[in-house]
């Protein structure tokens, strides 16, 4: 903005001050910098509107919880519509292209920082310049008289990794559930708007005399005074003459279960809190149809019934190695094979069998080490989740299990080290203010039953203080464990690091 002269601002001068007169101007001067300040006070007016606009957008409205959210996030979604002329077989092209997308967890209540993201590793690296989705449909002309058009349709999409926590997959059910609740309403609405306005009715029969020849007279709709509506049949559902589903697309699953909660019925409610999934793998496997689908929901049932039963069929084994700690076991055997199958393949193919021996002692020695780290991280969380609940039921106050906690966000904030020395540096600094905080919190409880009651007070606040106090070195020593286990596992698989930054939020350190 433009500097206000100083004859504007001025005020009449009090105390004895002497007083400045107004520089002289001309007129033109004085509308010039009238005009610029008036122009200047709109933009600003314009972007604080703007401002003030676009807070509100994201602010929602009175009722909205935004704590309570999962964002859908798109990255260079491309759209491209062709129509052909009418001599030419094909009516129109779709291509819908989108190089990204993700759904990102931004619920209070879960630690999951992505829920679905495109999944790369060391073994299928991301291609930079590939899309994520690809969805293309050519429409044709079966039947140019009666203008009758099919469609040929084609999907690709890349592989995907799902972090799945439960309260996430509970805020889905609730929110399709409540979507699909409005969407039926708004059709019910609509039918019965449809049949108030078809109410008036499209034939009229007047009489002419009583008891001689009634007349009737045919009216169209066009002619009844004050219907104005035309009703047009519904358009039919599409037609899908092929459908293609290329190449086939891996994904990953991981599933965290927190507590069994009865309200979707007893057997759903048991598995959604006691199922622990770890690098569940499944395929969704390529399908081509020529046969004709009438609909879309014709066709995402044929697909989902191809795939379960193909994943019944098929993939139940590594089903099986997704469950609990069967991950680390599978690892554990992967590697036992791979030490006596190697050399073997190895010298099938060329004859070295050193290489070949090299090759099945180093996937031996990783996989071996990786499986025991995992089971041991299991063992140590177990051990932290029973020292937890111990602390919980011999002291006071809220739960140190509460996602809000102190004690949770530091943890949460020292976990997944990139290597040993980050994790070895985390666990000390996690030992050191653990101490120091029960350290504290002994102190201040005893100085506080002092004053009160004297040395007498102060021994028993500290007797009161005891049992927390032996429990809360267990939960630090899992903790600084768990973080010395990460650091290794991170040092021996790099994959497990990258996975942990994009899986998990990141807290702030503290």
């Amino acid at each position: 903005t433009k500097e206000t002269p100083s004859g504007l601002n001025k005020t009449p001068s009090d105390n004895g001050k002497a007083t400045r007169e107004l520089p002289k101007s001309s007129a033109s001067d004085n509308t010039y910098f009238l005009d610029g300040l008036g122009s200047t006070l709109q933009q600003n007016r314009k972007r604080q509107s703007r401002m003030d606009k676009s807070n509100w957008q994201l602010a929602g409205g009175p009722e909205r919880k935004h704590s309570v959210l999962m964002q859908l996030q798109f990255n260079k979604v491309r759209f491209q519509h062709e129509i052909y002329p009418d001599q030419a077989p094909q009516a129109s092209r779709e291509v819908l292209l989108i190089h990204e997308f993700e759904i990102r967890d931004r619920l209070s209540s879960s630690q999951i920082n992505k829920f679905l993201y495109q999944y790369s590793s060391e073994t299928s690296p991301r291609q930079s310049h590939a899309n994520m989705l690809v969805i293309k449909a050519v429409h044709l002309r079966s039947d140019t008289q009666r203008n009758i058009q099919e469609t040929c349709l084609k999907v690709s999409l890349l592989p995907l990794r799902l972090n799945i926590d439960q309260d996430s997959l509970q805020f889905l059910f609730t929110f399709f559930n409540q979507l699909s609740g409005l969407s039926i309403t708004s059709e019910e609405d609509l039918g019965s708007a449809l049949g108030t306005i078809h109410s008036t009715p499209v034939m009229g029969v007047t009489t002419s005399n009583i008891g001689s020849e009634s007349t009737e007279t045919a009216t169209s709709s066009s002619e009844v005074p004050g219907n104005h509506f035309q009703h047009t049949p519904r358009s039919s559902p599409l037609f899908i003459r092929n459908f293609i589903f290329s190449p086939e697309v891996p994904i990953r699953i991981d599933y965290e279960g927190k507590r069994v909660d009865l309200t979707h019925g007893p057997l759903a409610g048991l598995l959604m809190g006691l199922a622990q999934l770890n690098c569940l793998q499944i395929r969704l496997k390529r399908l081509s149809y020529k046969h004709g689908l009438l609909g879309l929901d014709r066709l995402i049932s044929y697909a989902l019934t191809e795939w379960v039963n193909d994943i019944k069929k098929t993939q139940f084994p590594s089903l099986i190695g997704g469950v609990g700690p069967m991950h680390a076991l599978v690892q554990l055997f992967q590697g036992i094979r791979d030490l006596f199958w190697l050399p073997i393949e190895q010298y099938q193919k060329d004859g070295r069998i050193v290489r070949g021996l090299q090759r099945g002692a180093n996937s031996f020695t990783t996989s071996t080490a990786i499986a025991a780290l995992e089971l041991t991280a299991r063992i140590v969380q177990a051990i932290q989740s029973i020292a937890e609940a111990a602390f919980d039921m011999v002291s006071p106050g809220p739960s140190v299990r509460r996602s809000h906690g102190s004690r949770c966000k530091k943890q949460h904030c020292y976990s997944h080290p990139s290597d040993i020395r980050e994790g070895v540096a985390n666990a000390y600094t996690l030992v050191k203010e653990g101490l120091g905080e029960t350290a504290e919190t002994l102190v201040r409880v005893a100085s506080a039953e002092a004053e009160q009651k004297g040395a007498v007070g102060a021994v028993g606040g500290v007797l009161r203080q005891l049992p927390p106090t032996v429990v809360a070195p267990i939960i630090l020593a899992t903790a600084a464990t768990s973080n010395l286990i990460g650091g290794v596992r991170s040092q021996l698989a790099p994959d497990s690091r990258r996975e942990a930054t994009l899986k998990w939020k990141a807290s702030p350190k503290s």
